[in-house]
Order: C-alpha cells, then sequence, then structure tokens
C-alpha cells in the first residue's frame, strides 16, 4: 500500500477501465478516465490517493479526500477534449448512462454558476468536517481477495489521522453487492428524508467520548 502519484495515473486508468467497463467515463475513453484522475491529484483538493500493489501491479485504489469541484473543475479543464470525443462519437449521446452522467454534470456545473449566498447562521455554524470517498477500484483479477476491505481501511486511518469526524461516499442504489461491503464496515445509509439516493457515511469520532 502507498501514496499514488501522476506516474500511477496509467494503471489507475486502466483498472478504472476493467473494474468499471459500463461506466459513463469508460464510454469516452481511456483518455478520458486518465484526465479524471489526474484533476483529482492536481486540483484544489486535499486528496489522499492510496494503491494497493501486488509487486508492480495496481491490483486497487481509493481517492478520497476534501474535493473541491471534483466534476465542476474536471468538466471546465477538459471541456474541449469531452467535446470533441463527443461529438467523434454522436452515438454515446444514445446510451442511458452517458445521458443521466450528462445531466449530473451540467447540474454540476450550473452549481458552480449559481453559488448561494450563504446564511449568517450557516456562516457562523459551518458543517462538520467530512472526508469523502470519491473512487475505490480494484482489477477483476483481485476482486474477492480483501484488496477493497484494504483500501477502505487505509482511507479510513488517514481520515482519523487528519481529524475527520465523519466519513461519506455514494453508490448506486441498485449496487446491492457494493452496499453489502459497505454495510459489512459499518457505513451506514444517510436517510434523506425522500427517497434514498445512494449517501452512505461513516462516523469516526465517538460523541461519548467527547463528552466524557
Amino acid at each position: 500500500m502507498r501514496t499514488l502519484t501522476s506516474q500511477d495515473l496509467a494503471a489507475v486508468a486502466r483498472v478504472h477501465l476493467r473494474a468499471f467497463p459500463s461506466s459513463a467515463l469508460t464510454r469516452l475513453s481511456g483518455g478520458a478516465v486518465r484526465r479524471y484522475y489526474e484533476w483529482q491529484l492536481s486540483g484544489p483538493h486535499e486528496v489522499t490517493a492510496l494503491g494497493a500493489f501486488d509487486r508492480d501491479a495496481l491490483a486497487g485504489f481509493c481517492f478520497g479526500g476534501v474535493f473541491r469541484g471534483a466534476l465542476a473543475g474536471f468538466l471546465r479543464k477538459n471541456r474541449a477534449f469531452l467535446v470533441w470525443r463527443v461529438a467523434t462519437r454522436p452515438w454515446l449521446l444514445g446510451n442511458a448512462i452517458v445521458r443521466d452522467r450528462a445531466a449530473v454534470a451540467f447540474r454540476s456545473l450550473s452549481k458552480r454558476w449559481r453559488r448561494p449566498r450563504r446564511s449568517a447562521r450557516a456562516a457562523a455554524e459551518p458543517s462538520p468536517p467530512t472526508f469523502g470517498v470519491l473512487s475505490i477500484a480494484v482489477d477483476p483479477p483481485y476482486q474477492g481477495h480483501g484488496v477493497g476491505r484494504l483500501l477502505m481501511g487505509a482511507a479510513e486511518a488517514a481520515a482519523r489521522r487528519s481529524g475527520f469526524g465523519m466519513m461519506r461516499l455514494t453508490v448506486d442504489p441498485s449496487n446491492v453487492q457494493g452496499i453489502g461491503f459497505y454495510t459489512s464496515l459499518q457505513w451506514q445509509k444517510l436517510d434523506t428524508g425522500a427517497r434514498w439516493n445512494g449517501t452512505m457515511q461513516k462516523t469516526l469520532i465517538d460523541n461519548r467520548a467527547m463528552s466524557s
């Protein structure tokens, strides 16, 4: 296990392509995948990028931390490249997954352009620090061998060392296997009061210990 650098981006892209063959990012191209993770390493984030290796082979990775424009920033930085990819592959827009992710991307950019004003109360009461798990992937030949647990454990340890009180991630609500995996690690579904959107969280600070 070690921290990933820009030198590992090609391996990260390969694992992503094999682990998520149907994702919108994969359908755009391996180049798009690499650019996405390059932005997560180089953007204005507080990123913890971890890789689990079998000798020199990357078996899996996890990107976590505090991200500022993980999607919107990637889109802005690579808009010419992404427009070209879609223009040269118009059939992509006929794919439901790509259309859904395109809608999410548009909303992300719209929110960036329309920053709501924070109320005085919200400014006075900042939300507790949250360590977000942006992406975790395990190369298929290594799946089922504990690599995912190893990565999540390392990410949690990094979050605790940095003083985070909460971890959060988003999983596809239809991904029963993924939800079961996170639940086994004591993650809980975040109740939004409406239809669950796939957000899960794990508390790292015991409130009872803090009050004693």
